[in-house]
């Protein structure tokens, strides 16, 4: 049974709902990022994914394609996002995922660029930042678009016992985040919450850097 997004506008709206949030919070921009859904039973082999190219800011239904989440096959719409491999990767190592939010936060990014080691991101002596950095999982720099780089997510997500919890995140080196839950509104909380923590600590170092 294929079900077009486009029937149920719920699906569409809810993906541009949370593309227009993620733009304004600076954590998607222009073209980048992309955002999935799997859509609800019986028709829960499905996902629904945003196309090749879309603006997230300015996300309209024929921005949304419909692709098998078993074969990778574009059903309806596309040409799908690039990054289909990691969304269709998480969906295979995470029953309990229903959508998937890939986003290229400004302040994480800027973070990971002025620290010398990844493993250093977000380690802060605040309780938020460890209960969040244990649920983040980390990918090596991988080209984006590559097999190699959607099993690289999910094996980091594996580890990090994400099949247990409701939600978690990737942070993929010299790329960006992906988070994920039971909605997107879930995968964007995540996002913003890590987003705030790497706002912290680049604050933290340049106050450090010029303090007298």
């Amino acid at each position: 049974m294929t079900q077009n997004p486009e029937h149920d506008p719920a699906i569409p709206e809810e993906m541009r709902r949370v593309c227009r949030d993620a733009w304004r919070q600076g954590l998607l921009a222009g073209c980048n990022g992309n955002v999935s859904c799997r859509l609800p039973a019986p028709c829960d082999n499905q996902i629904c994914v945003t196309r090749s190219g879309a603006a997230k800011g300015r996300l309209t239904p024929a921005d949304c394609c419909l692709v098998d989440a078993h074969s990778g096959e574009t059903l309806a719409g596309g040409p799908a996002s690039s990054e289909l491999g990691v969304h269709l990767a998480l969906y295979r190592a995470l029953p309990r995922c229903r959508a998937v939010l890939h986003s290229h936060p400004r302040h994480l990014l800027a973070l990971s660029l002025a620290l010398p080691n990844q493993g250093d991101l977000l380690r802060l002596p605040l309780f938020e930042a460890a209960a969040w950095r244990a649920r983040l999982g980390f990918a090596p720099a991988l080209p984006p678009g590559s097999e190699t780089l959607a099993q690289a997510v999910a094996d980091a997500a594996r580890k990090t016992g994400a099949e247990k919890t409701e939600g978690a995140a990737v942070w993929m080196s010299a790329h960006g985040l992906c988070c994920w839950g039971p909605t997107l509104a879930d995968a964007l909380t995540i996002s913003e919450e890590l987003e705030h923590l790497a706002a912290v600590q680049l604050l933290a170092l340049q106050t450090q850097r010029f303090s007298i």
